[in-house]
């Protein structure tokens, strides 16, 4: 059994708390972020699909989403599109792991125009030449302090903001990190983090279930 220290805000973090009893590991559930919803505007023109890069953006669009349903919702990462489909998206489906990976697989259905419903904090990825994209602010995600966890063999860290948030809240509170391994959902994630850690694990994937494998990685 890991004790594992879940930083991710709600309602993801007990999704991933679930996931991990069900491995019979111990999650501590810690969230180092909220989401709060913005206000925004639907594009004058209507889109022919639409983006979901996170879960977020699926509970958070509100109301004004609802015309949009109907169309193709391409997604990044499985969760995502669990959420989208349960919210009501009748035609969402997995186009990549991250967003350049997205790009790259709808740039070859040919010239697209397309509605991004995002957070405020968003990862850079190029564009490419035959898509459109009109980006809205759903959600913005606000930084909590970290709560004293307890004594956890290891952290599970899903974006390189809320690795380095983690990182410096970890120092604040005086732990030490060589006591600490560290699951980190993507390179980028794994190098916000920092160096001093007792393990650096990288999913193979940039999604919960790689980083769940990676757990069998550690060395306890």
């Amino acid at each position: 059994m890991v004790r594992v220290l879940l930083t991710r805000p709600q309602p993801g973090a007990e999704a991933s708390a679930e996931a991990l009893r069900a491995l019979g590991h111990m999650p501590v559930v810690r969230p180092l972020m909220v989401y709060a919803p913005c206000p925004w505007t639907p594009p004058e023109a209507f889109p022919e699909a639409v983006l979901l890069t996170s879960a977020a953006a699926v509970h958070h669009a509100g109301s004004l989403a609802a015309p949009f349903q109907q169309l193709p919702a391409y997604c990044v990462g499985t969760q995502t599109t669990r959420v989208a489909r349960a919210a009501g998206w009748h035609h969402a489906e997995t186009a990549g792991p991250d967003l350049a990976t997205l790009y790259q697989a709808l740039a070859g259905l040919g010239p697209l125009r397309l509605l991004h419903l995002a957070g405020e904090h968003r990862t850079k990825a190029e564009v490419r030449a035959s898509l459109t994209i009109d980006s809205r602010t759903v959600y913005a995600a606000s930084l909590l302090p970290l709560e004293e966890p307890g004594d956890i063999d290891a952290v599970m860290l899903f974006s390189p903001r809320s690795a380095r948030h983690f990182a410096e809240e970890w120092d604040r509170l005086g732990r030490a990190r060589g006591a600490l391994s560290v699951l980190a959902i993507s390179a980028a994630t794994a190098q916000a983090a920092g160096a001093g850690w007792r393990q650096q694990v990288i999913a193979s994937q940039p999604d919960e279930h790689a980083l769940l494998v990676a757990l069998d990685q550690l060395s306890l």
